[in-house]
Protein backbone atom coordinates (compact mmCIF):
# COMPACT_ATOMS: atom_id res chain seq x y z
CA UNK A 1 0.00 0.00 0.00
CA UNK A 2 1.16 3.59 -1.18
CA UNK A 3 1.03 6.19 1.71
CA UNK A 4 -0.17 9.69 0.54
CA UNK A 5 1.66 12.70 1.05
CA UNK A 6 -0.83 13.90 3.75
CA UNK A 7 -0.82 10.33 5.52
CA UNK A 8 2.59 10.35 5.49
CA UNK A 9 2.76 13.79 7.12
CA UNK A 10 0.28 12.77 9.63
CA UNK A 11 2.15 9.94 10.74
CA UNK A 12 5.31 11.80 11.19
CA UNK A 13 3.52 14.27 13.32
CA UNK A 14 2.06 10.92 15.57
CA UNK A 15 5.72 9.53 15.61
CA UNK A 16 7.17 12.58 17.23
CA UNK A 17 5.23 11.83 20.02
CA UNK A 18 5.80 8.52 20.68
CA UNK A 19 7.07 4.75 19.98
CA UNK A 20 5.05 3.11 22.17
CA UNK A 21 1.23 2.55 21.05
CA UNK A 22 -1.12 0.67 23.23
CA UNK A 23 1.56 -1.66 24.59
CA UNK A 24 3.28 -3.01 21.25
CA UNK A 25 5.68 -0.64 19.10
CA UNK A 26 3.76 1.15 16.92
CA UNK A 27 5.86 0.03 13.60
CA UNK A 28 4.19 2.41 10.95
CA UNK A 29 4.47 5.46 13.29
CA UNK A 30 8.06 4.95 13.05
CA UNK A 31 8.56 4.43 9.26
CA UNK A 32 8.84 8.04 8.49
CA UNK A 33 9.81 9.74 12.09
CA UNK A 34 10.76 13.46 12.00
CA UNK A 35 13.76 15.03 13.01
CA UNK A 36 14.50 16.05 16.75
CA UNK A 37 18.12 15.78 17.26
CA UNK A 38 19.97 12.74 18.85
CA UNK A 39 17.68 9.96 18.42
CA UNK A 40 14.97 11.74 16.07
CA UNK A 41 16.03 11.39 11.95
CA UNK A 42 14.03 10.60 8.65
CA UNK A 43 12.91 7.28 9.00
CA UNK A 44 11.85 4.68 12.11
CA UNK A 45 13.81 2.15 13.92
CA UNK A 46 12.65 -0.87 12.32
CA UNK A 47 13.90 -4.02 14.09
CA UNK A 48 13.73 -6.76 10.80
CA UNK A 49 15.46 -7.40 7.59
CA UNK A 50 13.30 -7.27 4.23
CA UNK A 51 12.34 -10.20 2.39
CA UNK A 52 10.09 -12.83 4.94
CA UNK A 53 10.58 -10.69 7.77
CA UNK A 54 7.06 -9.15 10.11
CA UNK A 55 7.32 -7.72 12.96
CA UNK A 56 4.54 -8.83 15.45
CA UNK A 57 5.58 -7.43 18.55
CA UNK A 58 5.70 -8.74 22.41
CA UNK A 59 2.65 -8.80 24.38
CA UNK A 60 3.42 -6.47 27.44
CA UNK A 61 6.21 -4.32 28.62
CA UNK A 62 7.64 -6.45 31.71
CA UNK A 63 10.11 -6.25 34.27
CA UNK A 64 11.10 -9.60 34.96
CA UNK A 65 15.10 -8.68 35.44
CA UNK A 66 15.41 -12.09 33.22
CA UNK A 67 18.88 -11.80 31.70
CA UNK A 68 18.95 -14.19 28.97
CA UNK A 69 21.69 -13.75 25.68
CA UNK A 70 18.43 -14.27 23.21
CA UNK A 71 15.40 -13.54 24.86
CA UNK A 72 12.47 -15.75 25.03
CA UNK A 73 9.79 -13.46 24.78
CA UNK A 74 11.23 -11.83 21.53
CA UNK A 75 13.74 -12.60 19.06
CA UNK A 76 13.76 -13.56 15.81
CA UNK A 77 12.72 -17.20 14.25
CA UNK A 78 14.58 -18.03 10.97
CA UNK A 79 13.17 -20.78 9.86
CA UNK A 80 10.16 -18.55 9.47
CA UNK A 81 11.08 -15.68 8.81
CA UNK A 82 9.46 -13.67 12.03
CA UNK A 83 10.45 -11.88 14.79
CA UNK A 84 9.53 -10.26 17.75
CA UNK A 85 10.53 -6.92 19.69
CA UNK A 86 11.60 -6.60 22.88
CA UNK A 87 10.20 -4.12 25.28
CA UNK A 88 12.43 -2.28 27.70
CA UNK A 89 12.34 -4.40 30.74
CA UNK A 90 12.73 -2.28 34.01
CA UNK A 91 15.03 -4.21 35.99
CA UNK A 92 17.06 -4.87 32.95
CA UNK A 93 17.36 -1.27 32.71
CA UNK A 94 17.78 0.01 36.31
CA UNK A 95 20.89 -2.38 35.97
CA UNK A 96 22.50 -1.80 33.18
CA UNK A 97 25.34 0.02 34.52
CA UNK A 98 26.48 -1.99 37.04
CA UNK A 99 28.10 -4.85 35.84
CA UNK A 100 31.99 -5.18 33.70
CA UNK A 101 32.05 -3.96 30.38
CA UNK A 102 30.02 -0.40 30.84
CA UNK A 103 31.59 2.42 29.40
CA UNK A 104 30.57 6.38 29.04
CA UNK A 105 31.15 8.58 26.43
CA UNK A 106 30.25 12.33 26.27
CA UNK A 107 26.11 12.42 27.83
CA UNK A 108 25.87 8.42 26.80
CA UNK A 109 26.41 4.68 28.34
CA UNK A 110 28.00 2.30 26.32
CA UNK A 111 28.53 -1.61 27.12
CA UNK A 112 31.37 -3.07 25.18
CA UNK A 113 30.31 -7.39 25.64
CA UNK A 114 33.67 -8.28 24.87
CA UNK A 115 34.56 -6.67 28.27
CA UNK A 116 32.08 -8.52 30.60
CA UNK A 117 33.59 -10.43 33.22
CA UNK A 118 31.32 -12.88 32.74
CA UNK A 119 32.43 -15.63 29.85
CA UNK A 120 28.91 -16.24 28.42
CA UNK A 121 29.07 -12.38 27.44
CA UNK A 122 32.66 -12.05 26.86
CA UNK A 123 32.91 -14.77 24.14
CA UNK A 124 29.25 -14.27 22.84
CA UNK A 125 28.21 -13.38 19.24
CA UNK A 126 24.68 -12.30 18.32
CA UNK A 127 23.01 -11.86 14.53
CA UNK A 128 22.27 -8.43 13.93
CA UNK A 129 18.08 -8.81 15.15
CA UNK A 130 19.08 -10.47 18.39
CA UNK A 131 22.33 -8.37 19.01
CA UNK A 132 19.68 -4.96 18.69
CA UNK A 133 17.31 -7.23 21.27
CA UNK A 134 19.55 -7.99 23.69
CA UNK A 135 20.61 -4.12 23.78
CA UNK A 136 16.84 -3.31 23.69
CA UNK A 137 15.88 -5.41 26.52
CA UNK A 138 18.31 -2.67 28.68
CA UNK A 139 16.94 0.67 27.24
CA UNK A 140 19.92 0.34 25.09
CA UNK A 141 20.65 -0.36 21.13
CA UNK A 142 23.51 -1.15 18.80
CA UNK A 143 25.66 1.77 18.73
CA UNK A 144 25.39 4.54 16.32
CA UNK A 145 28.67 6.37 14.97
CA UNK A 146 26.98 9.88 14.22
CA UNK A 147 30.11 12.06 15.11
CA UNK A 148 33.90 11.09 14.10
CA UNK A 149 35.28 11.91 17.53
CA UNK A 150 32.92 9.02 19.11
CA UNK A 151 33.81 6.55 16.31
CA UNK A 152 37.30 7.27 16.76
CA UNK A 153 36.69 6.81 20.68
CA UNK A 154 35.34 3.54 20.06
CA UNK A 155 37.24 2.67 17.47
CA UNK A 156 40.91 2.72 19.49
CA UNK A 157 39.29 0.65 21.92
CA UNK A 158 38.68 -2.07 19.80
CA UNK A 159 42.51 -1.68 18.64
CA UNK A 160 43.34 -1.68 21.95
CA UNK A 161 41.36 -4.98 23.04
CA UNK A 162 42.05 -6.18 19.59
CA UNK A 163 38.62 -6.75 18.81
CA UNK A 164 37.94 -8.44 15.26
CA UNK A 165 35.07 -7.05 14.57
CA UNK A 166 31.48 -5.70 16.28
CA UNK A 167 28.10 -4.79 15.06
CA UNK A 168 26.82 -1.33 15.20
CA UNK A 169 22.86 -0.12 14.55
CA UNK A 170 23.96 1.00 10.91
CA UNK A 171 21.05 -0.63 8.02
CA UNK A 172 20.64 -0.11 4.64
CA UNK A 173 17.19 0.83 3.62
CA UNK A 174 16.00 -2.34 1.50
CA UNK A 175 12.29 -3.55 2.39
CA UNK A 176 8.81 -1.86 2.25
CA UNK A 177 8.92 2.12 2.76
CA UNK A 178 11.91 2.58 0.95
CA UNK A 179 11.13 3.07 -2.62
CA UNK A 180 11.70 6.56 -2.09
CA UNK A 181 14.07 8.66 -4.63
CA UNK A 182 16.39 9.81 -2.10
CA UNK A 183 17.15 6.67 -1.23
CA UNK A 184 18.93 5.51 -4.28
CA UNK A 185 21.23 4.55 -5.69
CA UNK A 186 20.94 2.33 -2.83
CA UNK A 187 24.55 1.55 -1.84
CA UNK A 188 25.61 5.14 -1.54
CA UNK A 189 22.02 6.84 0.05
CA UNK A 190 20.35 3.76 1.41
CA UNK A 191 22.39 3.56 4.62
CA UNK A 192 21.03 5.02 8.35
CA UNK A 193 21.47 4.09 11.78
CA UNK A 194 18.26 2.31 12.99
CA UNK A 195 18.76 2.97 16.59
CA UNK A 196 17.82 6.79 15.78
CA UNK A 197 16.63 6.57 12.36
CA UNK A 198 19.99 9.43 11.63
CA UNK A 199 20.66 8.67 7.96
CA UNK A 200 24.24 8.10 6.86
CA UNK A 201 26.38 10.58 4.97
CA UNK A 202 26.42 9.56 0.95
CA UNK A 203 29.04 6.69 0.83
CA UNK A 204 30.95 8.23 -2.00
CA UNK A 205 31.33 11.89 -0.04
CA UNK A 206 34.40 13.36 -0.16
CA UNK A 207 33.62 15.75 2.66
CA UNK A 208 31.24 14.06 5.19
CA UNK A 209 31.39 11.41 7.95
CA UNK A 210 32.38 7.75 7.08
CA UNK A 211 34.46 5.42 6.75
CA UNK A 212 33.75 2.53 4.83
CA UNK A 213 36.82 0.86 3.51
CA UNK A 214 38.27 1.06 0.35
CA UNK A 215 38.72 -2.55 -0.24
CA UNK A 216 36.64 -5.95 1.17
CA UNK A 217 36.59 -10.10 -0.43
CA UNK A 218 36.31 -9.01 -3.73
CA UNK A 219 38.74 -5.86 -3.56
CA UNK A 220 36.02 -3.96 -3.85
CA UNK A 221 35.08 -0.59 -2.33
CA UNK A 222 32.68 -0.77 0.93
CA UNK A 223 29.18 -1.36 0.73
CA UNK A 224 29.59 -3.65 -2.28
CA UNK A 225 26.74 -6.13 -0.83
CA UNK A 226 29.59 -9.42 -2.14
CA UNK A 227 27.63 -11.85 -0.84
CA UNK A 228 23.94 -10.62 -1.83
CA UNK A 229 21.76 -9.08 1.45
CA UNK A 230 24.37 -7.80 3.31
CA UNK A 231 22.27 -5.33 4.62
CA UNK A 232 23.83 -4.81 7.88
CA UNK A 233 26.71 -2.40 8.79
CA UNK A 234 30.22 -4.06 11.02
CA UNK A 235 33.42 -2.45 12.12
CA UNK A 236 36.21 -5.08 10.80
CA UNK A 237 39.61 -5.12 11.96
CA UNK A 238 41.98 -4.98 9.57
CA UNK A 239 39.96 -8.29 7.41
CA UNK A 240 41.52 -6.79 4.29
CA UNK A 241 44.46 -5.11 5.03
CA UNK A 242 42.39 -2.05 5.40
CA UNK A 243 42.73 -1.07 9.41
CA UNK A 244 39.70 -0.81 11.10
CA UNK A 245 36.52 0.09 8.64
CA UNK A 246 33.20 0.13 8.18
CA UNK A 247 31.72 -2.97 5.76
CA UNK A 248 28.38 -4.04 4.69
CA UNK A 249 27.48 -7.72 6.15
CA UNK A 250 24.83 -10.02 5.79
CA UNK A 251 23.08 -9.68 8.72
CA UNK A 252 22.42 -13.44 9.69
CA UNK A 253 26.72 -13.21 11.08
CA UNK A 254 27.01 -13.11 14.47
CA UNK A 255 29.59 -10.60 16.01
CA UNK A 256 29.76 -9.01 19.49
CA UNK A 257 28.27 -5.89 20.07
CA UNK A 258 28.27 -2.36 21.83
CA UNK A 259 25.34 -1.03 23.10
CA UNK A 260 24.20 2.40 23.62
CA UNK A 261 21.79 3.95 25.81
CA UNK A 262 18.18 5.33 23.99
CA UNK A 263 16.70 8.16 25.67
CA UNK A 264 13.09 7.18 24.05
CA UNK A 265 13.74 3.61 25.78
CA UNK A 266 14.87 5.26 29.11
CA UNK A 267 11.97 7.78 28.84
CA UNK A 268 9.84 4.82 28.44
CA UNK A 269 10.47 2.64 30.77
CA UNK A 270 11.08 5.25 33.54
CA UNK A 271 7.24 5.99 32.95
CA UNK A 272 6.39 2.75 32.75
CA UNK A 273 7.65 1.39 35.38
CA UNK A 274 7.72 4.30 37.80
CA UNK A 275 8.81 2.33 41.06
CA UNK A 276 11.84 1.57 39.66
CA UNK A 277 14.71 3.49 39.65
CA UNK A 278 16.55 3.79 35.90
CA UNK A 279 19.50 6.11 35.59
Amino acid sequence: MRLSGKALLGLAVLAAFSGYVDGQFDFLRNIFRPPSGRGGGLFGGLFGGGGRFTDDGTQSPQATGRDELFPRDCGREPDKGTGKLCFPDGILCQNRLNRAGVERYGNHNYWLSWRSDDPSLSGANWDWFNARNYCRKRCMDLVSFETRDEYEYFKNIAAANNVKFFWTSGRLCDFDGCDRPEFFPKNINGWFWSANQVKFTPSNSNSGFHDWSHTGGNGARQPDNREGGESCMAVLNNFYNDGIKWHDVACHHEKPIICEDVEGHLQYARQQFPNIRIP
